[in-house]
């Protein structure tokens, strides 16, 4: 990304999403960024977090790193202790790899190296995933006390039982790294048709999880900086993403050989807005994949379903289609919604009235979750696979949806009545105190110290805020910057540039008067909040209290 100085301001191209013209600025004196294309904003550090997928942690310590500073140690022991615990394992994993792949190149690892030439894996794809081989149960374990390690270590990294023994022994190693590059764990594939299971990973670690990692997430990552994924190709297993990948396909991941979790999808989203599910054939039509596909879109994520021609899986696409080939099968993914239609199709005997109508009715709950474009679109599919007319769908499915209505929001409608007014009056409150902290941080000239207390904020970020704002005013070294704010919520960089552009949103000769306008409304709001506190405390209060509590209620009331 290339800056060029405007003014006081640099301005390049959006990182963050394509464009042509430059609207992405950076504020130096304001220590901030900001695009007016997609809007996001932040700081250096969320830069970080947004634009290489760390967390708040990683971020500060990698500009510490660039900075050649040290961090302050953690005041907190528990915590030194179990950084120290993780940096061990971090240690330990790094040197079982190592002790793996060497391993492979010993007449042990004959069978490993065979099956891999089988698979058409390349020399150079198996040092890129570091693939490895483990000869025997006990050999890991000697090699690693002969480097320091002790077997407490090795059995908290999960790379052998409290015996000693290897749980992946005689298995084809692959190790599993994080996005930053650091091994968390192994997954083993056994070269005996008898052992079962055919794939092992390591246990649960304070490094390893597998329901929040995905495989190859280091390597596509190391891609995407060059060749801008804006989509992930979703697979089963190990296998399915090094084949891909050796094949030039390298936007692909795979879960850990578990039902896709809330977790991963985030993960997925952090990097891309698309993904191919590309699951093998038997797989696709089960319940388990259809709640994956579900998760992915929840998330998010714009889901597109790849089917694999005579039960294939990806490897085989590769290996009889090549590349080319897997490609053409993803420019003919079918959307999500059109997959589920058609798959409940492929479950009836569409040459039978009766079939026609069950499929028809079996895709009404399908229909119902689409919203009005969606709906009208796939109703014509419906229509087009069943033979049925539009109108009769479209009346069944408005039957169906009155059903439902009914029977979930007969007894909710006064309470969604209320929720709704709760609402408009929690939006108008929370935009009434994004004016207020804003007018503070521009350094309004209608702003006035003391104008507002620390009780007038209920959202957490406005409470950071203000609580940054007070520190300011009171050390009274600098005035508040933008930039710094960011800091104060890493994770909700929403909320913090909705208070820092509130006040652009109204004309000047505006300002002044919303601004006392909305200190009456919420110096009113926090009086009787308090009213409505003391009024409890006022039920179990006795002696001293009570008389206190009576006065402070005696005092508000005289404000009305």
């Amino acid at each position: 990304m290339y800056l060029q100085k405007k003014g006081n301001k640099y301005w390049a191209c959006c990182p963050f999403h394509s464009e042509k013209t430059p609207s992405f600025v950076v504020n130096e004196d304001e220590q901030y960024y900001h695009c007016f294309g997609c809007g996001k904003s932040g700081n250096v550090i969320t830069f970080l977090m947004e634009h290489e997928r760390m967390n708040y942690t990683e971020a500060v310590e990698a500009l510490a790193k660039e900075a050649h500073m040290e961090l302050p140690e953690e005041e907190d022991p528990e915590i030194r202790i179990r950084r120290a615990r993780i940096a061990k394992i971090i240690a330990a994993n790094k040197a079982a790899a190592r002790f793996f792949y060497t391993s492979l190149k010993t007449e042990a690892a004959s069978g490993a190296v065979e099956y891999m030439e089988k698979r058409n894996i390349s020399p150079e794809i198996r040092v890129a995933f570091g693939m490895g081989y483990s000869p025997d149960g006990y050999s890991l374990l000697r090699a690693m006390e002969k480097q320091g390690f002790s077997r407490s270590t090795l059995v908290a990294a999960g790379l052998v039982n409290e015996d000693g023994y290897d749980p992946l022994a005689k298995r084809l190693i692959i190790p599993i790294i994080n996005a930053k590059g650091e091994v968390i764990g192994f997954g083993g594939r056994t070269l005996d048709k008898d052992i079962k299971p055919k794939y092992r990973n390591t246990k649960g670690t304070p490094v390893f999880d597998k329901r929040k990692n995905l495989f190859n997430v280091n390597l596509f990552k190391k891609t995407q900086a060059d060749e801008k994924h804006s989509s992930i190709v979703l697979t089963e297993g190990y296998m399915d993403v090094i084949s891909l990948y050796q094949a030039g396909i390298h936007n692909v991941v795979a879960s850990m050989g578990t039902s896709l979790t809330t977790e991963q999808c985030e993960e997925i989203r952090r990097y891309v807005s698309e993904v191919y599910v590309c699951f093998d054939g038997d797989a696709a039509g089960q319940g388990a994949t259809w709640r994956s596909l579900d998760m992915l879109k929840e998330a998010g994520l714009e889901v597109s379903v790849m089917s694999l021609p005579d039960g294939m899986d990806p490897d085989d696409v590769i290996n009889k289609m090549g590349a080319d080939g897997f490609r053409q099968l993803m420019k003919s993914a079918l959307p999500l919604t059109e997959f589920k239609i058609r798959t409940l199709a492929a479950r009836q005997n569409l040459n039978t009235l009766r079939g026609r109508e069950n499929f028809a009715l079996s895709t009404l709950p399908v229909l119902e979750a689409l919203d009005p474009i969606g709906r009208e679109t796939h109703i014509a599919l419906v229509s087009e696979l069943s033979g049925l007319s539009k109108d009769s769908i479209a009346n069944s499915l408005s039957d169906y949806r009155a059903g439902n209505a009914a029977r979930a929001g007969a007894k909710h409608t006064v309470q969604d009545a209320d929720t709704a007014v709760k609402e408009n009056v929690n939006a108008a409150n929370l935009n009434m105190c994004r004016f207020v902290l804003s007018s503070v941080v521009e350094g309004k000239n209608y702003v006035r110290l003391g104008d507002f207390t620390e009780e007038f904020f209920t959202d957490p970020v406005h409470k950071a805020i203000y609580g940054y704002i007070a520190e300011r005013i009171e050390k009274k070294d600098r005035p508040p910057v933008k930039g710094d704010l960011f800091d104060l919520a890493p994770e909700n960089t929403e909320e913090v540039n909705a208070v820092i552009t509130a006040v652009d949103k109204l004309p000047q000769d505006k300002q002044a008067d919303y601004y006392a306008a909305c200190l009456t409304k919420m110096r009113e709001k926090s009086r009787k909040e308090r009213i409505a506190e003391i009024t409890g405390q006022l039920k179990t209060a006795e002696g001293d209290l009570k008389s206190r509590l009576e006065q402070e209620l005696l005092e508000l009331l005289k404000k009305h």
